[in-house]
């Protein structure tokens, strides 16, 4: 009897002693898997200490991970939604599976090139100069700072002629091209440069239909820079600056006066969009505009007849295409002078900083002054508020 009982113990432990080594075993795995990720926590932490967050902008967004940022570009013009995604992934790091090569960018960035002057204000809110390599031409450049810089060879022209040059591009070691257009836009160009391993990013912050949503492309760029700290002290003045100036405006008595916009071109006529920034800054202003109902973010096309029947009415007119001068604009159809803002002297354009060239600030460091963008437009419509304000982007017509 006494044996039997030995020999059960014994089976016993036997049993028994491999599932307690195996269950230290796995216990002493866990500790080292907890102290690795315990070590390893504050690298991580140390890479994205600010996290930005997109209120405005509905043309891209920002999503953070443990070790990289995910940059989504999508458009919003229309009911489909294609979106492109890039990973930003610090250098040294490992990129996570499933992105091609031209769509993971090693940050923080400090090679970038750009087709768009509305690209340059955000470089100059950011004090990015160092990192931009790259412009479309000088002549369309407003600000003196990168002008000099393309002087002295800091900043190299890319299409100085009109076509992009790939070979300079791919030549000047640029990590990224900024360029325009519908994030999955088709163009041979770009194409190129990816194919000769230029990442290209298509802004479409032109789409956006607010100033704020426009300006908050700022930290698109941020995040390729890794200034999400700078940016959100900028971004947060600005946002400031722009509501101090709606606040001017509130328990005040406003008029609706009607606005029309564009220019006959041919046989069309452009107008702004209802769902455009410029009809929210007429809507922002009290303006009765025809064309507020429509759901185009960018322009509608209209014929002459279309408009005519308004231009007799309307007391305001906004950016009537290029025209600089009365003159100019009478020149594109003599029927214009039966215009009530003509008439009264009340036509408006964008041309407030243009250069001989062709480069217009309102292109360039107004993407990053909405609030004067706003003061401006508020001011057209309703001086008395504004009694002090000079005009700063936009321009009347004499």
């Amino acid at each position: 009897m006494k044996r039997q009982t030995h020999n059960s113990t014994h089976r016993r432990a036997v049993y028994t002693l491999p599932w307690l080594i195996l269950g230290f075993f796995l216990l002493a795995c866990q500790l080292q898997n907890n102290d690795d990720s315990d070590r390893s926590k504050p690298d991580l932490k140390d890479h994205f200490s600010t996290k930005l967050s997109i209120e405005h902008a509905i043309g891209f967004q920002l999503i953070y991970h443990d070790h990289w940022k995910e940059l989504q570009l999508y458009r919003h013009y229309n009911d489909q939604a294609d979106t492109i995604r890039f990973a930003l992934v610090p250098k040294g790091e490992t990129a996570p599976k499933g992105y091609q090569n031209n769509r993971i960018l090693r940050i923080p960035l400090n090679r970038v090139a750009t087709v768009s002057t509305t690209h340059l204000g955000m470089f100059e809110a950011l004090n990015a100069m160092p990192q931009l390599k790259g412009v479309e031409a000088a002549k369309y450049v407003s600000s003196n700072e990168i002008k000099r810089k393309i002087t002295e060879g800091k900043i190299f022209e890319l299409a100085p002629s009109g076509m992009l040059n790939v070979e300079k591009v791919v030549a000047e070691k640029i990590e990224v091209l900024m360029g325009v257009g519908y994030p999955n836009a088709q163009n041979n160009t770009y194409q190129n440069l990816e194919n000769a391993g230029v990442p290209v990013l298509l802004n479409a912050e032109w789409q956006e239909k607010t100033l704020l949503g426009r300006a908050e492309w700022v930290k698109m760029l941020a995040a390729l820079l890794n200034k999400e700290a700078e940016v959100t002290k900028i971004f947060d003045d600005l946002e400031r600056k722009y509501n101090e100036v709606l606040t001017q405006l509130e328990d005040k008595p406003l008029t609706a006066p009607m606005a029309i916009t564009g220019l006959v071109q041919g046989d069309a006529w452009f107008v702004a969009g209802g769902k455009s920034f410029a009809n929210h800054l007429m809507q922002l202003a009290n303006v009765q505009y025809p064309w507020s109902d429509t759901n185009n973010t960018g322009s509608l096309k209209l014929d002459f007849e279309s408009i005519y029947a308004y231009g007799l009415e309307a007391e305001y007119w906004l950016v009537p295409s290029t025209a600089k001068t009365m003159n100019e604009l009478l020149q594109a159809d003599s029927r214009l002078a039966d215009f009530k803002s003509v008439q009264k002297q009340q036509v408006y354009n964008i041309y407030g900083r243009y250069t001989p060239g062709g480069g217009n600030d309102f292109y360039e460091s107004a993407v990053m002054q909405p609030h004067l963008v706003l003061k401006d437009i508020l001011s057209i419509f309703h001086p008395q508020y504004f009694p002090n304000h000079e005009l700063v982007y936009y321009n009347r017509l004499k």
